[in-house]
């Protein structure tokens, strides 16, 4: 069911997951994780939509967003945080000594991981800001992902940065496995960035966590993503 012009996955983690494991080892496909600066993004974003469309699949990354997504009648079996589905995926490539990609993190996030996940081999490349404007730094960095033949690609240049180069990486071929457009979610497996404690998860306030973790970053962004998509939802809401 498509709902605010995304086709979402109705699965389970573990049924998402057990795919995941089977695409490790075919060609280059990703993973993008929606949320409301997402549906935001794909109002006005045409290079965001075309790279939405383009992902092998489209999972609810929020709580907060997922009963909105049931009332709409989107038939999702459950959200799954883009920060839990990387959790799980690194634990995986740790007990099968995978060979990651990790595009994006400073050097003391990729120290912690090698020293948290010791069986995977790291790949790492941290392109400049406004990389994604910069036909030569993107030619860089798909080369790099194309280069090192990892079972795992994980994009951590915040959307829609993330989610373009993933398309980009589609695009051009040459690349395997599989690529989560994964925002911060390193950052919180390195320790670097506190996560919410589960009672917060659970009670769909890992928003409010992070917002007051990072005041600076994030107040403006989600009061202007809280009223931007107020006439999305009323115009879903008319479609219907």
């Amino acid at each position: 069911m498509n709902v605010f012009g995304i086709d979402f996955y109705q699965g389970q983690q573990q049924d998402l997951i057990a795919e995941l494991i089977i695409l490790s080892s075919a060609p280059f496909s990703y993973t993008v994780t929606a949320n409301v600066n997402h549906i935001v993004l794909l109002d006005h974003d045409e290079r965001f939509r075309q790279a939405y469309q383009h992902a092998r699949h489209r999972i609810c990354d929020s709580r907060v967003l997922f009963p909105l997504l049931q009332r709409f009648k989107a038939e999702i079996a459950e959200p799954i945080p883009g920060s839990t589905l990387t959790r799980s995926m690194m634990l995986i490539a740790q007990d099968r000594r995978w060979p990651v990609t990790v595009l994006g993190c400073e050097e003391d996030v990729i120290a912690s991981l090698k020293i948290n996940y010791p069986s995977v081999t790291f790949y790492h490349y941290n392109p400049p800001m406004g990389f994604i404007d910069n036909p030569a730094e993107v030619d860089r960095c798909v080369t790099f992902i194309q280069k090192h033949e990892a079972r795992m690609t994980v994009f951590s240049v915040g959307s829609p940065r993330q989610e373009i180069l993933a398309a980009e990486v589609l695009k051009r071929g040459g690349a395997t496995g599989v690529g989560i457009c994964a925002g911060a979610s390193l950052a919180f497996l390195s320790g670097k960035i506190k996560r919410a404690p589960v009672w917060m998860q659970r009670l769909s306030l890992e928003w409010l966590h992070r917002l007051l973790t990072e005041p600076k970053r994030l107040t403006r962004r989600y009061a202007m993503d809280a009223y931007r998509i107020l006439p999305i939802i009323a115009r879903q809401f008319r479609d219907r």
